[in-house]
């Protein structure tokens, strides 16, 4: 999860804290491959990617991002790989940043706004996910009762999906292609 690692460094803390461990071997790999998925995801689908940032940069970059995220992980469950947690939350962080870069590249968020985009975006992209996962019924009811509360604070409903993101998730949920 240590960002020179994701581009070809060599192994080291994060740079989260000083006192962050280092990843193991078995994290970097599942977030090498688990990001590397997500980036050849946006990749093949660049046009509905930007179609959904340039209707709404927030709205269309959770839905995408967390519906891509959530649906790799499956995938990796069903295959018998269990998915770490940590290792999630960092791809996670790191595509949340990969979509603000894309956003920002093709400028649909300038420069002076990319730090308030990665602001919005990034508890929005946390609260939706948990919110996935209680509707899921993967949360015990003292994890859904924080989440509620969480989502409650941070003002988060379950905004509308446009068609492109969902049609997007649809191939996505069938695999890849």
């Amino acid at each position: 999860m240590d960002p020179t690692m994701e581009q070809g460094g060599g192994q080291g803390l994060t740079n989260a804290s000083p006192n962050a461990k280092a990843a193991s071997p078995e994290q970097q790999a599942q977030f090498d491959l688990l990001l590397g998925r997500a980036r050849q995801l946006m990749s093949r689908s660049a046009p509905e990617w930007l179609s959904a940032l340039e209707a709404n940069p927030v709205e269309g970059a959770v839905t995408l991002g967390v519906g891509t995220l959530r649906s790799l992980v499956r995938m990796s469950e069903q295959a018998g790989q269990k998915v770490d947690p940590v290792t999630f939350m960092h791809v996670g962080l790191q595509f949340c940043k990969d979509i603000a870069a894309t956003a920002n590249a093709a400028n649909i968020v300038p420069d002076d706004k990319l730090e308030d985009y990665l602001r919005e975006l990034l508890p929005r992209a946390v609260a939706e996910h948990v919110k996935q996962d209680a509707d899921e019924g993967l949360l015990t009811p003292e994890d859904k009762a924080r989440a509620q509360q969480m989502l409650g604070s941070l003002g988060q409903g379950g905004a509308p999906q446009s068609e492109q993101p969902a049609s997007y998730m649809q191939r996505v949920q069938g695999g890849l292609q």
